[in-house]
């Protein structure tokens, strides 16, 4: 007893010194997506010696995003402001002698629409739904046991273009009907030229395959706490899940974009009276650096809407996790609440341009004396826009779930398997950079 003693003493130790240290850098999780939560439940963690399957249903929608500096925004505009001169100039660079000004074909050679800034609010949607199944193994040996968790689902998603006159050069001001139609017939026929195949997209599969090894250890009336709970848990993210297509603007990677990953995830639990329990989940998740066929900014455009398309070498940033969670059990027989704050951050991804002596320099190694606008870019100028598109990688979010569980075996019932059903909706109240994701599941546990 002594000695069970001192090593939850020092583990716990052990867990302050750690939380303290980490204070200013919280940790993260398994899923490094901004569009899709897929947060981890403690129950999952928490086996207490049992094996478990977990199928559960869910399904997701986004409509907005959080911007940097609070307030929303259009999902696509996660990737900066659509400025439909910025995309002309990208498409001009890369077409060379051949270019012909999409504007000039509209509306003649001296218009006085060139070269100003035509600027668009771009809006999305994200609906998925799909199936989870995450499965569990007790090992029998030293409270090791070995896990799985992957997501299999089916999404949509849309964009949408609305031309801001306010926000545009003053000669884009006060237009009439036919050239609103105008402007936006000019719009669509740069994103011919681009290569872009439409507004919607649809794609089925997997999200990545999450492989993980796990600690446990439990204690009894310790420290005058009914029970405690302390879990270690370590794991490899296999990138085996759908990627974004750089041919549809609106398309989304549907979890970790093409990168192997790892993980580690701290999760302790501490049960203070007889059915009230609370708890504390932290984690960080490592990306591996991975290149991959995609759309690279040639100066100010976004993404998704330059014409500049090559390998881009990516080194994904850390990310965060702290979770806190309440559980009340047996607020009536077998009927359980569970309530989890959870915070996530991701910090800024690193793009690098790895080709020699390029034909067409992106934004990565772009010299000065590149003129847009009238205006001969410095190289202040372009120091300061990789910056800013290196902080559009960046992204925190806050969750709050409320879950409702009913535990078949706490209810008296001698059902096969022990299923504890439970239904979860995660709701994001607030981000920076990230999708206003929600998401709603429906799930059962079954121990064996």
């Amino acid at each position: 007893m002594k000695n069970s003693s001192f090593i939850l003493r020092s583990i716990l130790f052990l867990w302050g010194i750690v939380t303290f240290l980490t204070n200013f850098h919280l940790f993260g999780t398994h899923n490094t997506s901004r569009y899709f939560p897929f947060l981890e439940r403690p129950e999952e963690y928490v086996i207490k010696g049992r094996s478990h399957i977990s199928p559960s249903l869910f399904f997701t929608k986004a409509s907005a995003a959080f911007k940097r500096g609070g307030g929303n925004t259009g999902i696509p505009e996660l990737w900066g402001k659509y400025d439909l001169r910025d995309v002309i100039k990208s498409l001009e660079m890369v077409s060379g002698a051949e270019f012909v000004n999409p504007i000039t074909e509209e509306r003649g050679p001296n218009d006085d629409w060139l070269d100003k800034s035509i600027k668009f609010n771009v809006g999305g949607k994200i609906k998925a739904r799909g199936f989870i199944l995450n499965y569990q193994q007790d090992l029998n040996w030293y409270g090791f046991s070995i896990g799985a968790f992957i997501p299999i689902m089916y999404v949509n998603t849309s964009d949408r273009f609305d031309f801001v006159q306010g926000d545009s050069a003053d000669e884009l001001k006060n237009l009439r009907d036919g050239e609103l139609v105008q402007i936006d017939r000019i719009r669509r026929n740069v994103h011919d030229k681009l290569g872009l195949r439409g507004n919607d997209w649809n794609q089925a599969g997997f999200g990545d395959l999450d492989l993980h090894f796990r600690f446990s250890k439990s204690w009894d009336h310790e420290l005058k706490i009914s029970n405690i709970d302390f879990n270690l848990q370590t794991g490899v993210v296999i990138p085996i899940g759908s990627n974004s297509d750089i041919n549809y603007p609106s398309s989304i990677s549907f979890m970790g974009n093409g990168h192997w990953g790892i993980y580690f995830d701290v999760v302790s639990e501490f049960e203070l009276k007889q059915d009230w329990k609370i708890g504390l989940m932290i984690g960080a998740a490592y990306q591996f650096e991975n290149s991959r066929r995609f759309r690279l900014p040639i100066y100010k455009e976004p993404a998704l809407f330059s014409a500049l398309i090559t390998q881009v070498k990516i080194n994904p940033g850390m990310t965060f996790k702290i979770s806190p969670y309440l559980e009340a059990q047996n607020l009536t027989d077998g009927i359980n609440f569970h309530f989890r704050y959870t915070y996530l951050r991701h910090n800024n991804d690193k793009w690098n341009d790895t080709r020699i002596n390029p034909d067409v320099k992106s934004y990565l190694n772009q010299e000065p004396g590149f003129e847009i606008g009238g205006k001969e870019i410095t190289a202040e100028d372009i120091s300061k826009n990789i910056f800013e598109k290196e902080n559009l990688t960046r992204w925190r979010v806050h969750y709050i779930t409320l879950q409702f569980s009913y535990d078949s075996k706490e209810a008296g019932n001698n059902w096969v398997l022990d299923p504890v059903i439970y239904s979860a909706f995660d709701y994001q109240m607030n981000g920076s950079g990230s999708c206003k994701t929600h998401q709603f599941t429906l799930g059962v546990e079954l121990h064996f």
